[in-house]
């Protein structure tokens, strides 16, 4: 489908990320929009920072490989050297720069802490005036990438880089990492001071604005641009007629699923899991009534979850948005969440969910219990159905939306180099 949008459609569009395999949301969103842009008829590249050698990528977009490997999957020390400023990848973006760039050739940044590390800010900068960054969590802004106190186990109000901040033993591997995440923080701030830049950054929910200026991240560069999401069902649930509660996600520490097996066990409620990950094994010992399902393609998430009366987002983190909470309110399943999850505040304001005050699994279970009213679950189940839609946005909402910035930068850039070539553009176009 042909973009309809502005006149200044950039003639290429260079993403930038991690990975060129969907193990995550911010790759996949990646991939995504590379299809998207592709099928759009404007020319895209892909810059990957693996070997791409599994790229889910249509044949119309060109792939361009670094060949790198995770920090995690690497040696000491190499994590650290290439963790803090990847030589490497730096040249292959300078690279990739030197014969691509243009005047109306828009960069694309979405992942590069796995892999890339702060140094591709560095040829970065040389285009800034026509780059955006896309902060899919808070690594633009926090050292642990989460405003969360891993060892406290509650949210973090420090000012990221502050004296409280760098004293905390926050991250959730060790002390050690807290400082590689501190070291690689400053490396970013130097190579990208954005408080001096041009760039625009995306944010995928408004909400979290706040927390990235409290680092160098100024408003005025900020566009938000929701998350796309498709209904997991195209009819409502008929969540009053059904009992289970569901999880959709990665088990590990930080997504709370302990907290919601107590808080289920207390309620009376079966979980029910969709996903994998580190402490599953731990769980199903000390709760053998989960029933696990493991990993399920979109489909098949969708045939299950036509037995949900709620689902449930736990997650120990200020979640910016939580995709699989928008898709399954969007089929009328209701949501359970913390009250500081940024999603589930409106969709409590759009009478689809309850929310729990505090992280206890007593808290929890009192929100949980509040299913037990058909009528009410009924009511919140069509509210969910009829109202979410306007939580988010189709893809091609999204893939407009970010070509309508893509066309404000350009002609930002294009005026600016009439008017002074080293000025820096006026941020008037965020909106």
């Amino acid at each position: 489908m042909a973009y309809a949008g502005n006149d200044m459609v950039p003639s290429r569009i260079v993403i930038i990320n991690d990975r060129s395999i969907a193990a995550g949301g911010a790759t996949a969103l990646a991939l995504l929009s590379a299809r998207l842009f592709s099928e759009a008829g404007i020319r895209v590249t892909y810059a990957t920072g693996d070997d791409g050698s599994q790229a889910q990528l249509p044949s119309s977009v060109d792939l361009n490989a670094l060949g790198g490997k995770p920090l995690l999957q690497r040696g000491f020390a190499s994590q650290v050297r290439e963790g803090l400023y990847n030589s490497t990848a730096r040249r292959f973006l300078e690279d990739t720069i030197a014969k691509l760039d243009a005047p109306d050739v828009v960069y694309h940044l979405h992942g590069w802490a796995q892999i890339l590390s702060p140094s591709v800010f560095s040829p970065l900068s040389k285009v800034s005036d026509r780059l955006v960054v896309h902060a899919h969590d808070f690594f633009m802004a926090c050292p642990n990438g989460a405003f969360f106190d891993f060892s406290r186990h509650d949210v973090c109000h420090r000012s990221p880089m502050s004296a409280g901040c760098l004293s905390a033993r926050c991250d959730k591997r060790s002390t050690a990492q807290k400082a590689f995440r501190v070291a690689r923080h400053f490396v970013r701030q130097r190579t990208f001071p954005a408080g001096q830049s041009p760039a625009a950054i995306v944010l995928i929910h408004p909400a979290m604005a706040p927390l990235l200026e409290k680092s160098d991240l100024v408003r005025d560069r900020m566009r938000v641009v929701r998350n796309p999401a498709r209904a997991f069902l195209p009819t409502r649930v008929a969540a009053e007629q059904n009992s289970d509660i569901f999880f959709i996600g990665r088990v590990t520490q930080e997504k709370g699923l302990r907290v919601a097996a107590e808080a289920a066990q207390l309620a009376g409620r079966r979980l029910r899991v969709i996903g994998d990950g580190p402490d599953r094994a731990q769980l199903a010992a000390d709760f053998p009534e989960i029933v696990w399902d493991g990993w399920l393609d979109h489909s098949v998430i969708a045939e299950r979850i036509g037995t949900a009366r709620a689902l449930v987002m736990p997650s120990s983190l200020p979640e910016p948005f939580g995709l699989v909470a928008v898709e399954a309110l969007q089929s009328g399943v209701p949501l359970i969440a913390f009250s500081d999850a940024m999603i589930a505040q409106e969709a409590e304001s759009l009478g689809c969910a309850i929310l729990a005050a505090e992280r206890t699994p007593q808290v929890l279970a009192e929100a949980m219990r509040r299913l037990d009213d058909d009528g009410a679950v009924q009511e919140a189940s069509e509210r969910a159905y009829k109202f979410s839609p306007r939580l988010t946005c189709t893809q091609d909402e999204w893939r407009d939306r970010l070509l309508d910035l893509y066309s404000d930068l350009l002609v930002q850039a294009e005026r600016t180099h009439v008017r002074q070539p080293n000025a820096r553009p006026s941020p008037a176009f965020v909106r």
